[in-house]
């Protein structure tokens, strides 16, 4: 199974330029998400000075049409996170998932194949949403025992 440390350079880059898109995708990056990208560029051995760029400078950012073909692991990796990433603030918008299908589809993932990730993250966000309404449930109530 492949690991973020498997990564060569490059994917690491698209890693983090692909995740920094979808977060953006519906606005800006607020500083809870800035840190939180300079976290993930530290955590995968990207320079801190790139992760800045990426992070104030859209045009820096990511190029779906230099995405390179990437039907394998480290492409999966990507998908699977990206995916997780949509549904990390309990909503997944259609902008999010369009632009998930089209890094994809760059990386030469059929759509049914891009679909599964997309379902998966949707099928946690339905879980963590029902946690929070089973918690919620007793809060309300004023149970405290």
């Amino acid at each position: 199974m492949v690991n973020y440390i498997d990564l060569t350079d490059a994917q690491r880059q698209l890693y983090l330029k692909a995740l920094i898109s979808v977060a953006r995708v519906d606005g800006q990056l607020d500083e809870e998400e800035t840190n939180f990208f300079t976290q993930v560029a530290e955590g995968v051995g990207l320079d801190p000075q790139l992760t800045q760029t990426y992070l104030t400078d859209e045009a820096a950012g990511l190029d779906i049409g230099s995405i390179p073909p990437m039907h394998n692991s480290a492409g999966a990796l990507i998908l699977r996170d990206l995916a997780a990433m949509a549904v990390v603030n309990n909503e997944f918008t259609e902008k999010e998932e369009a632009l998930i299908l089209e890094i994809g589809k760059a990386m030469q993932f059929s759509e049914e194949e891009i679909n599964e990730f997309l379902d998966w993250a949707f099928m946690g966000l339905q879980w963590q949403l029902k946690s929070r309404a089973l918690l919620e449930r007793y809060v309300q109530s004023g149970v405290t025992r």
